[in-house]
């Protein structure tokens, strides 16, 4: 498999120790130089981030913040291999938006998004140069949109019905392995078929909790995580299973439409 982006992303019903789990998945980032993430949120969703543009495992901050036995609810973390905008602080994930009522928006986002024309709009609004950056920005958009007709806040349900259509809609020829926060549930979605995402669940009646990664690295029971529908999680359970578009991204296909017998193709943009 070639080098990549890779994500971990933690919900439970209770605090958790998961020091193990996240010097694991940094001790991964030996091929993915780029930058590092770390977003934890706290009871009432409010987040504490840190972001660099070096390699995870040369970062001195970085242990500091993991610690030794500290107890973690909801956690989303991000290894950076470059492949849309340079290197810098701006273009670490995870990144973050507002929509219109004040909602806090969190995203973590491994692939790229080729056929783009709906996101060329935010180059000049946004703060880095990645065209995840720009996708999280053309979702507030949605949610704006939406919250103007409906009139009042999306609930859950509704927020989860505009980021479902968005997705579907520009699932064709981009990768979108994903994972938003929006300070109340956290949402999944998986559509690069070489790329899978993962995760691994506790059960325990009162004390569930949920793990995922891009590539399993621990002893853990890991199964796949869907491909081509929004899954959202809260407090360590799924609770709701969107509808399969059916849209999978194929790296064979994307080689394909590259070719020279398709001359009128144009990617000037990406």
């Amino acid at each position: 498999m070639a080098v990549m982006c890779e994500l971990f992303a933690y919900s439970s019903k209770k605090n958790h120790d998961i020091t193990k789990e996240l010097k694991g998945f940094y001790a991964r980032s030996v091929n993915q130089p780029n930058g590092w993430g770390l977003a934890e949120f706290d009871d009432v969703g409010r987040m504490c981030m840190h972001k660099y543009p070096e390699r995870a495992i040369d970062s001195k901050l970085l242990p500091r913040l993991i610690g030794e036995g500290i107890g973690r609810k909801r956690v989303l973390a991000h290894i950076r291999y470059a492949t849309v905008g340079s290197i810098n602080v701006n273009n670490c994930h995870p990144f973050v938006a507002y929509d219109s009522t004040g909602r806090e928006w969190t995203m973590i986002h491994n692939g790229t998004v080729f056929n783009g024309t709906a996101l060329l709009k935010y180059f000049n609004l946004q703060d880095g140069e990645t065209d995840s950056e720009r996708l999280l920005l053309y979702l507030m958009d949605l949610i704006d949109e939406a919250t103007r007709r409906r009139g009042h806040p999306l609930d859950r349900d509704e927020r989860f019905d505009v980021i479902e259509s968005m997705l579907a809609s520009n699932a064709d020829r981009n990768k979108l392995n994903l994972f938003l926060y929006d300070g109340e549930q956290f949402y999944v979605h998986a559509n690069n078929a070489p790329a899978q995402l993962h995760y691994t669940e506790d059960t325990t009646p009162g004390d569930e909790a949920l793990m995922f990664a891009t590539v399993p690295y621990t002893d853990a029971d890991w199964q796949p995580v869907p491909q081509t529908q929004l899954i959202a999680f809260r407090d360590g359970r799924f609770t709701r299973f969107g509808k399969n578009h059916h849209v999978a991204f194929h790296s064979d296909y994307y080689r394909i439409m590259l070719e020279p017998t398709h001359p009128e193709l144009d990617f000037s943009f990406l």
